[in-house]
């Protein structure tokens, strides 16, 4: 052979050890975490014969309506959660659970132990913080290295500021006309200097890096203009956190607003107003001109759906599809696709106004997550996971030892269930929303209704309470937010009973309460329900724990 046949050679096995060696680096690496979640869908997939319009679920749910190929596939080639729910289902606990691995009701936040002082009954609903003084997700996965993320919808801090406009200015920011134009560039500075301001505060809690940000809902910014859906302003935002991090292993906690309310399938004129049809600049940063080029126009994706002979109510959903290819693309381009896991979820459902319930249309999520490094594709779990199990499962994955961490974790690693164990992780899930605790088992669930010594007292000299726009009950809504109180109420026929049963094998939407004709497995319930909430301390509830 010639000497440059040599060399051809030896340069072909010096780019074969570059890329074993690189491959090598690349498996044992601390896997990248990127935690996608949208608010307020369901896993339920509506029947025929419902017309009104859901929040649909994804096509991996099996809903047949919807047009999301990228997030099906990515959930095809990983691992789908068929039994996958969140532990409150209304956003600000499930939020608090999720970025802490502890249930709501341990919250020790400034507003919630406001309301609920120790040895008082706790009333779960938006109202948990993240606590500044105690250990998280984020703060944990920094102290081994992890560059974290925040983008979009946070919910979680600073309640006193985010739900009341009036504690604006002597918090530093700036107030501005509900009907203020975001076009006027002295309004779109003060919407900008807020935003940057918040991206400050959550940083606090444990976050490298904050953009895209909402304090809360999109009507918290407490401006016509900016309530509206901007998937591409947060896109963009998390591409960037991407870029800026790629050399380190990173967390990034990326919390879409689709599709809470204002919802994106409403319209107006004929226009989504809320949603597909708004103003791109419009962004929770005031007025921003950016370049969304690499994504496809909301024109052409209303066009796509079409096309596909769809209803392009649901059209969001594929807005959201290309949001998360985007995400795919920028990793496979800076090569570290196949070590990053990608996590796809919700906060809680809403079908048919499950929200605020413990019935599986308000509890019951999406799940699914991809990692080519780490789960073989076409994989399914069928037994118990709640989102309690998140941070557990991160911490394990980035290689903290769960036993060290100071504060309580509830949930488990799924970390051998990623790796194929069929294995139920849990022989029951627990339950805390409002005046209704639950637990339930993979075939039969327990709700209980009971209320605080005030309200009892109230209940038995038979005074009313009052409900929705002047309505007067019986007994009051399980949250104290009336109007999410009167949909939820008015979605199940069972929603006051004190007791409920339900057979999820034969009836698993939940229609009969057959809680009169099941005393054994009540009890057996109710048992269950005793020892979960014994994990509370000097938190009364009811007869089951004084």
């Amino acid at each position: 052979m010639t000497l440059n046949t040599y060399k051809t050679i030896g340069f072909i096995v010096f780019l074969l050890i570059i890329g074993t060696n690189k491959s090598i680096a690349q498996n044992t690496k601390k896997p990248n975490i990127i935690f996608i979640m949208t608010d307020d869908q369901s896993a339920v997939v509506p029947l025929d014969s419902e017309k009104r319009i859901q929040s649909r679920p994804f096509g991996f749910n099996g809903d047949k309506q919807v047009h999301t190929p990228i997030i099906d596939d990515l959930a095809k080639n990983g691992m789908i959660f068929n039994s996958a729910y969140v532990s409150s289902s209304v956003c600000v606990p499930s939020r608090y659970t999720m970025l802490t691995g502890r249930y709501a009701g341990r919250s020790e936040g400034p507003s919630f132990m406001k309301m609920h002082p120790n040895g008082t009954m706790t009333r779960v609903e938006n109202n948990t913080e993240i606590e500044k003084d105690k250990s998280n997700l984020p703060r944990l996965l920094q102290e081994v290295g992890y560059k974290t993320g925040f983008v979009g919808k946070s919910h979680i801090v600073e309640h006193d500021i985010v739900n009341n406009k009036k504690n604006w200015e002597k918090n530093g920011f700036q107030t501005y006309a509900k009907n203020a134009d975001p076009n006027d560039p002295s309004v779109s500075k003060k919407m900008f200097e807020n935003h940057q301001k918040w991206t400050e505060v959550i940083k606090e809690y444990g976050f490298d890096y904050a953009n895209a940000f909402y304090a809360g809902n999109l009507r918290e910014q407490y401006n016509d203009s900016l309530n509206v859906h901007n998937v591409e302003w947060k896109n963009k935002a998390a591409l960037e956190f991407i870029d800026e991090n790629k050399n380190d292993p990173f967390f990034l906690y990326y919390s879409e607003t689709v599709p809470h309310g204002p919802a994106p399938y409403n319209m107006k004129n004929g226009n989504y107003f809320r949603g597909l049809d708004s103003n791109p600049k419009f962004t929770g940063q005031g007025l921003i001109d950016a370049d969304y080029s690499y994504l496809p126009t909301r024109e052409e994706i209303k066009e796509e759906i079409k096309n596909l002979d769809k209803k392009v109510a649901h059209a969001w959903l594929r807005w959201f599809d290309h949001a998360v290819g985007a995400v795919v693309d920028k990793l496979k381009a800076e090569g570290i696709y196949e070590n990053t896991i990608i996590i796809i979820t919700s906060d809680h459902g809403n079908y048919n106004g499950g929200k605020t319930t413990l019935y599986e249309s308000g509890t019951k999520v999406p799940l699914m997550m991809h990692w080519p490094n780490g789960i073989n594709p076409n994989q399914e779990y069928n037994e118990l996971v709640q989102n309690i199990d998140f941070t557990p499962t991160f911490l394990d994955l980035a290689g903290i030892k769960l036993k060290n961490v100071e504060s309580t974790l509830d949930g488990v690693s799924l970390k051998k269930v990623l790796k194929g164990t069929k294995k139920p992780v849990h022989d029951y899930l627990f339950f805390e929303l409002g005046y209704a605790r639950s637990v339930m088992t993979k075939d039969w669930k327990y709700i209980s209704v009971r209320y605080d010594k005030q309200k009892q007292n109230r209940i038995n000299k038979g005074l009313p309470f009052k409900g929705w726009k002047g309505a007067e009950l019986q007994y009051p809504y399980y949250t104290r937010n009336g109007h999410l109180g009167n949909i939820a109420s008015k979605s199940s026929a069972f929603y006051f009973d004190a007791d409920q049963v339900f057979d999820l094998v034969t009836d698993p939407r939940e229609t009969k309460n057959i809680f009169e004709d099941n005393k054994e497995k009540a009890d057996e319930l109710k048992n269950l329900l005793t020892k979960s909430l014994k994990l509370f301390p000097n938190r009364p509830y009811a007869e089951f724990v004084n």
